[in-house]
């Protein structure tokens, strides 16, 4: 076992960082873990220099930074540190060149091992070759964490599963589905709940979540009758099922929500059916997502803080994915199996609700 624990945060990632670090002190033994942040300079070329303060020779290392654009980072950073009015400068990019080179400078430390911790995993959409001539950039990066000298990579609910397989070093890859689940469990009657498939493309993720807090599924029959029309509901199956329930939709991850809100629109017009709730696992939102799904007559938002929510909403509910990321770190250094820490629900799910979004 590489020893000590040492965790590092990227600029952006300060506001899950710290949560994380907060419940690792709650573990046996690691009571006074610190959070590490390295010195960020930009130059006025727009390169980088990352100095790491400490020494880390020797260390098992974890380094989180998420991909975070610019309209999260200003929710992200520590504002003791940077002014969050300035942060949005710091894009997508910025901000992975950081986290290479952040990396690159805790190797040339001589750090015994550097786990790259990024919950929401970048290009995560960019998973296959569906055009000539374009890039598979997803494993791209997996690619440039191995090249930047990272021995392993965390992350949570990829877009695909053939992502884990782009990594040319272990990849772990977290279910934060189970935290949501117990979330609407514990807060909402689950006699009175319903869950829906949009298209057939979210059938697996909804019957999960249908068996899982054994509830009634529909599934909408969506078609595109041309490459340039606006898919059709023409049926919804099962809807008897649903009909006077409270309905949620479950997805892995909401951008713009122009095909989520499209489609509870659709569902209200043509088949009287209003929807509840909306969940995701990653919300990504930007600007104007969240209100514009609200504005549909969705009760509630509920999504975790792989990226911190760039709108305050008090129908936005974030159930932390800090508990379940400090035990993975924490397996990993103990060198314990990560899928076993789903036998400690009870406690992720406690130490999830203190971590609520806003803190």
């Amino acid at each position: 076992m590489y020893d000590p624990l040492m965790l590092f945060t990227g600029r952006v990632s300060y506001y899950l960082a710290n949560k994380i670090c907060r419940v690792l002190r709650q573990f046996p033994g690691m009571r006074g873990l610190e959070l590490y942040e390295p010195e960020v300079i930009k130059f006025a070329n727009e390169n980088l220099k990352v100095k790491i303060k400490e020494s880390v020779r020797g260390a098992d290392v974890f380094v989180i930074q998420t991909a975070s654009c610019s309209w999260h980072a200003p929710a992200g950073v520590n504002p003791e540190k940077m002014d969050p009015r300035d942060a949005t400068s710091l894009t997508l990019s910025e901000n992975l060149m950081e986290l290479l080179i952040i990396v690159d400078a805790l190797k040339g430390a001589s750090a015994g091992r550097v786990t790259v911790v990024t919950p929401y995993y970048p290009y995560v959409r960019s998973d296959k070759k569906d055009e000539p001539r374009i890039s598979i950039t997803a494993r791209l990066m997996a690619q440039l964490f191995r090249q930047a000298g990272a021995d392993r990579v965390l992350t949570m609910n990829l877009h695909a599963l053939q992502i884990q397989g782009f990594a040319p070093m272990p990849c772990d890859q977290l279910d934060a589905n189970p935290l949501i689940m117990e979330y609407f469990r514990r807060h909402y009657d689950m006699e009175r709940f319903g869950v829906l498939a949009t298209d057939a493309g979210g059938v697996k993720l909804s019957t999960v979540y249908a068996e899982q807090l054994k509830v009634p599924l529909a599934v909408c029959d969506k078609r595109r009758w041309a490459d340039n029309e606006v898919p059709e509901i023409r049926n919804v199956i099962g809807i008897g099922e649903i009909r006077d329930r409270e309905i949620a939709i479950f997805d892995d991850e909401i951008l713009t929500g122009g095909t989520i809100t499209g489609a509870i629109r659709a569902l209200r017009q043509r088949f009287d059916l209003p929807v509840s709730y909306i969940s995701c696992v990653h919300g990504v939102f930007a600007e104007g997502t969240i209100e514009r799904i609200l504005e549909t007559g969705v009760r509630r938002i509920v999504t975790t803080d792989t990226l911190p929510p760039p709108e305050a909403n008090e129908r936005l509910h974030v159930v932390s994915a800090a508990p379940l990321l400090a035990a993975a770190i924490r397996n990993i250094h103990t060198n314990e199996s990560v899928t076993q820490i789903f036998e400690q629900a009870g406690f992720l799910f406690r130490s999830a609700q203190e971590e609520l979004w806003p803190s």
